[in-house]
């Protein structure tokens, strides 16, 4: 059991975990049953939620049988969550035999899927007999239309309807979504789940169904979750708002965390300005995070993170008042680039005595950008050890690799539903033999990342219950997010997409080919720029908005170091057609408030 803690004694505690930032204190000590908190990278966002959560608990705000409902975008960052809660929270409460205490008797801690698993698995049984068994479900994306035609020999389009309905959950349609909602979940339980498959969208629609359809079922949700913190707010879309908003009743506590400046997954359908909107339709307290601990050693880092929020809080008038220093590296062209890129990643590592430090190479593009390829043409050619991490998230094999480690799961616990070593040993093996007869480098890396999540990262987490082991994989495998382990792996040197690397860290993380075309692309910011003959953009109301969406990928790329971000650039970058052409900076790099020091 806890022991209540004297609210003086916890305060105190509190304030020294905390060393008095007022801030946080303030968002831990919110008397406000509607709180939204601004927490950008490095902020100490993790820290002050896990705080919140125990002053919660403690002063006694949640009883029993009651939970905290904790969400969160990521199944990675979910299960981080979980397991800094499991470290951290005996101590905060003071918790007699801390060894029995789990967080699970007072959290629910998942991300959007894993909750809604969780309810089909116990109430889908309303909606259709098969939902009870849901981790022997197999899954399916519902925007391939060709593919659902196969799988359920219907007409192409009776398929058009699924994957019409996911275009308009990417492209935030909500219109669209509410008129056909009840012809989707309906299609879904007659098409899918009928032959027992589901679809990534389709497990939140149906226990948005179930909450609509059986409100005594959503009733008590309410009542069981009386407290409900969402994590990395700003990536929710648009079905899984529809889901939290009915979730909501005019009793919920709510505490919504995370930084405007990081919505980057717009093009997968997370909410523009979602921070703003649930701020206003809740009548929500802000508090904004305003320390930044892990440049505190690094003035220049710390100085180049406050001018980039700056110039995200107002692009036509940035309040700088001292610009920050930054390393470049220029160079004539791109092979040149790679060289001294090569060089001082060499010199990084030479003067690392530990041997510890991990380096990071993030580009806005893909493994189709043939400036980004000129670097890994050296790194082959002078056999220099790397990651390949350049996947995107929409390509063939990305995909067919997830799905295929999906269906191999749901194969294998069909047979025998447990997990085990000796059920993950198997298991990775017949993933191994796929891999081997269809041998391809975007594979082969990724078993790699299979191998690390298996055998290295999901060992970290054997405090988790079997049904938690078993949701932390399937996840993984339905959000198509092996990419998160990749911070884990052995290389020393991982080459990755901007994208790929939200929410990991790096030692010293290099960002090539600022320059235009490159960063931004062309779909960016570039294709319609006024400005490319010099690059020395303006900002105006037109391009306002495609702005501040390259800088929110700018700035990720940027917070992925721990210690030092180092930009680099070439007077020469290669066309499409592999054809040199001269060029010019970033528009990135001359940012009011940035200083380049080549």
């Amino acid at each position: 059991m806890l022991r209540q803690s004297e609210p003086a004694q916890l305060l105190q505690k509190l304030k020294a975990l905390h060393s008095d930032d007022e801030k946080q204190l303030e968002a831990i000590f919110s008397t406000s049953k509607k709180l939204i908190i601004e927490a950008p990278a490095g902020y100490g966002k993790t820290k002050t939620m896990i705080s919140k959560i125990a002053y919660l608990l403690a002063t006694g705000q949640i009883y029993n049988p009651k939970k905290v409902l904790a969400l969160t975008f990521s199944v990675n960052a979910a299960f981080k969550i979980k397991k800094e809660l499991s470290e951290n929270l005996p101590h905060l409460l003071e918790v007699e035999n801390s060894n029995k205490f789990k967080v699970s008797d007072k959290l629910f801690v998942s991300n959007y899927h894993g909750f809604c698993r969780h309810i089909l698995k116990t109430y889908g049984y309303l909606l259709h007999s098969n939902l009870q068994e849901i981790d022997l479900i197999k899954s399916v994306d519902d925007s391939k239309t060709e593919e659902i035609t196969r799988i359920f020999n219907i007409s192409y389009d009776a398929a058009c309807v699924f994957s019409a309905y996911s275009d308009a959950i990417k492209n935030v349609n909500r219109q669209y979504l509410n008129d056909s909602f009840n012809q989707y979940t309906d299609g879904i339980i007659r098409v899918f789940i009928d032959k027992r498959h589901i679809s990534f969208n389709g497990i939140i629609a149906l226990t948005l169904k179930i909450f609509i359809k059986y409100p005594e079922v959503l009733q008590f949700y309410q009542d069981y979750f009386p407290v409900i913190i969402v994590d990395e707010f700003q990536d929710t879309n648009i079905l899984s708002w529809n889901l939290l908003r009915t979730l909501v009743s005019d009793k919920s506590q709510l505490v919504f965390i995370g930084d405007s400046l990081q919505r980057i997954y717009g093009f997968i359908g997370a909410i523009p300005d979602l921070m703003i909107e649930a701020e206003q339709r809740f009548s929500m307290e802000r508090i904004s995070l305003e320390n930044n601990y892990r440049f505190m050693k690094n003035p220049q880092m710390l100085q180049l993170d406050k001018n980039i929020r700056l110039n995200a809080e107002n692009s036509f008038k940035p309040a700088i008042h001292k610009n920050a220093d930054v390393p470049l590296i220029l160079a004539v062209n791109q092979l040149n680039e790679a060289e001294l890129i090569i060089q001082k990643i060499n010199d990084l590592l030479s003067t690392d005595h530990e041997k510890t430090s991990k380096i990071a190479i993030l580009t806005r593009g893909g493994a189709t950008n043939r400036n980004t390829c000129k670097i890994l043409d050296v790194f082959n050619q002078k056999n220099i050890s790397y990651f390949y991490g350049l996947f995107n998230e929409d390509s063939p094999e990305y995909l067919e690799f997830h799905q295929k480690c999906s269906s191999l799961l749901t194969e294998q616990l069909r047979i025998e539903f447990k997990i085990s070593q000796k059920s993950i040993k198997s298991f990775y093996s017949k993933v191994k033999e796929f891999v081997d007869i269809n041998r391809k480098p975007t594979f082969t890396s990724l078993l790699n990342l299979l191998d690390v999540f298996l055998f290295k990262v999901l060992p970290i987490y054997s405090f988790l219950s079997i049904e938690d082991k078993l949701l932390l994989i399937r996840d993984t495998f339905d959000n198509k997010n092996l990419k998160q382990n990749m911070e884990h792996i052995s290389e020393d040197i991982i080459v990755s997409t901007i994208h790929g690397a939200k929410g990991l860290e790096w030692d010293y993380v290099f960002m090539p080919d600022m320059e235009k075309y490159s960063m931004p692309n062309w779909h960016g910011l570039c294709g319609n720029c006024n400005y490319k003959s010099n690059c020395e953009l303006k900002i105006e109301s037109t391009n306002n908005k495609k702005f501040l969406e390259e800088l929110s990928v700018f700035y990720v790329g940027v917070t992925r170091a721990r210690k030092q971000i180092f930009f680099s650039a070439s007077k020469e970058r290669l066309k499409a057609d592999g054809n040199p052409q001269q060029t010019n900076l970033s528009c990135m790099l001359g940012l009011p408030g940035i200083t380049l020091i080549k």
